[in-house]
């Protein structure tokens, strides 16, 4: 058997196989992950933290994504949750169905403004989204959230939760069960992380001086 049969052979056992129920599959792949863990390529949230770095390589052979990367790019978690990207989402819908676009309505009223994702899936058949509109996002309290990107971007925050509504029900499998929170932005996350950080080392400093 040569290199290329051991490797289509590979992928195809580990696909089939589950991480966490073969012991050599898991050291295997516990190795991998503690090399991408020590790279800076991946995300602060990833690096040296091999767990972590494991939980997305198995997320990856669950949906097909060759690269582990690409999850660390676009997971993150938000107030203890899962939380897939805008991004991510939005790449969903457009790998998976045609024709898509987005539909947007009461452009003339601030307050009115809102859109929905449109789109054909494999069979033909027409997918309608619900709509999001600004109403809707001051209703469920998304604009005055701290630090909120709906209150410097609300058109890209619209299409972005338009394309959430729209995958959670025709394409939930997609998104595997996870949370989604488009109006928290990581960058905001990590900065409130590094203040938390910074408050309990001058908390440490102040117990050690007393």
């Amino acid at each position: 058997m040569n290199e290329i049969e051991k490797t289509e052979k590979f992928e195809q056992t580990t696909t089939q196989v589950s991480i966490y129920s073969d012991t050599n599959l898991y050291n295997e792949f516990f190795k991998i992950a503690e090399g991408l863990s020590k790279t800076e390529l991946v995300p602060a949230s990833y690096r040296n933290k091999p767990e972590s770095c494991l939980l997305a390589i198995d997320l990856a052979r669950q949906i097909g994504c060759k690269s582990p990367f690409y999850i660390m790019q676009n997971l993150f978690m938000i107030q203890g949750k899962p939380s897939w990207s805008g991004q991510y989402c939005t790449a969903v819908v457009r790998a998976n169905f045609d024709n898509v676009h987005i539909e947007w309505k009461g452009k003339d009223d601030p307050d009115g403004v809102g859109c929905r994702v449109i789109a054909t899936d494999k069979n033909g058949n027409d997918c309608i989204g619900t709509w999001v509109t600004m109403k809707m996002a001051n209703a469920e309290g998304w604009l005055n959230k701290t630090g909120s990107k709906w209150q410097t971007m609300p058109l890209q925050m619209l299409q972005y939760r338009a394309f959430t509504f729209f995958a959670r029900i025709n394409c939930p499998e997609k998104l595997l069960g996870l949370a989604d929170e488009f109006d928290k932005d990581y960058t905001e996350q990590k900065t409130r992380t590094s203040k938390v950080i910074e408050l309990e080392q001058k908390l440490m400093e102040d117990k050690t001086n007393e």
